[in-house]
Formats: C-alpha cells, structure tokens, sequence
C-alpha cells in the first residue's frame, strides 16, 4: 500500500511538472498565433491597433467600407478574407484570390459600390509566397520594427510575402523609410500606396 501511494505521489509530481513546463510553451504559440491574425505584440506595445471607444463610426467611408466588405464576403472563396480600406472615396482591397474567375469577381463585385470613387486591388495568388524564411505576420512587423513609423494613419498588409503599404505619413522620408524597410524584410513586391498629409 505505500508503495502505491509513493508511486501516485511520484506521478502527480511528474505530470504536475511536466504541465507546467508546457505553460510557456503554449504561450509562445499563442503569440505565434495573435502574429498571423495581424494583431501583433509590436502593433499592441505601440497602441495601433487598441479601441479607445464603442462608438459606431458613421462616416461616408465607414460606411462604404462596409459596403465593399459585404460585396467580398457575398463571393465567398478566399475574397472573404480579404481587407477592405476606404480613406475619401478611394478603395483598397488587400488579399488573395485562387484562380483567375476570382479575380474577376473581385473586380466585378467592387466595381460598383457607393461611397467608392477609385478601387485598387490588391490581390495575389494564393500560394505564390511559399518557400520564404518568415509568415507574413513576422515580415509586417519587421517592416514596421525597422521604419520606426508609428501612426494609425499608415496600414502595411503582407500577403504571400508581398508588401502593400497604404496610408498618410507626414515626410517624404518616413514614406522612403517605408518602403527601404520593405526591401529590407525580403518582401518579393512592394506596392506603395502611401501619399503626404498635404497631398489630397
């Protein structure tokens, strides 16, 4: 009988440990996880991505931003995940489509959608970035890392290690440090979409 109790005791103890030792693990694949989804720990310590308010935004490109997200979504397929952007009347699409009756649902989907001036899309194969040292969560966050531009009013999207960057930035500089980073973090393209705060 003491034996088996000692022999209980010794297992507890061992999965007890074991269980712990697996914590910090499960930890870094959640944060390997939150990277991919584009929410990442760099986006988090600069505050990019953090809503302040609940408030319902009921501008006219939230509002046709809406509009094209549902148009991407009524076509299913991979378009469903694609990331819409609106900023006055000018569209973005950021993603990537599995075959070439996709793209041109994509393109006859966002061609008429109120609120949209211009539509510039942004998609690439699926599977066109495979082989590359980093996920594109990782490449994103060394664009970010290493241009050391931290406003809201810029947005850089990696799909299948392509760069897109959309937005305003302040300088020209800060725009040359964008896309120098990009080139640095081995995106295969850079697709530069970001204009001065004076320029409209």
């Amino acid at each position: 009988m003491r034996s088996l109790r000692l022999a209980l005791l010794i297992c507890l103890a061992a999965l007890c440990a074991g269980g712990c030792a697996s914590l910090p693990m499960l930890a870094a694949l959640d944060v390997m996880n939150a990277a991919e989804l584009g929410k990442t720990g760099y986006d988090m310590a600069a505050g990019l991505n953090s809503r302040k308010t609940l408030n319902m935004d009921h501008s006219p490109d939230a509002q046709a931003e809406a509009r094209l997200r549902a148009a991407l979504d009524r076509q299913g397929g991979t378009l469903r995940w694609a990331t819409a952007q609106v900023s006055q009347g000018q569209a973005y699409v950021v993603g990537s489509y599995a075959d070439r009756q996709e793209l041109e649902r994509a393109r006859r989907a966002t061609a008429k959608i109120k609120g949209v001036d211009q539509v510039t899309l942004c998609l690439f194969p699926v599977g066109s970035g495979q082989g590359r040292a980093v996920s594109d969560g990782e490449m994103r966050d060394n664009i970010l890392r290493l241009s050391g531009v931290r406003t809201p009013d810029v947005r850089v999207h990696v799909v299948e290690g392509n760069a897109v960057l959309i937005g305003r930035v302040r300088t020209r500089d800060e725009e040359e440090q964008l896309l120098e980073s990009a080139r640095i973090a081995g995106a295969s393209s850079v697709q530069n979409h970001v204009r001065l705060f004076a320029a409209r």
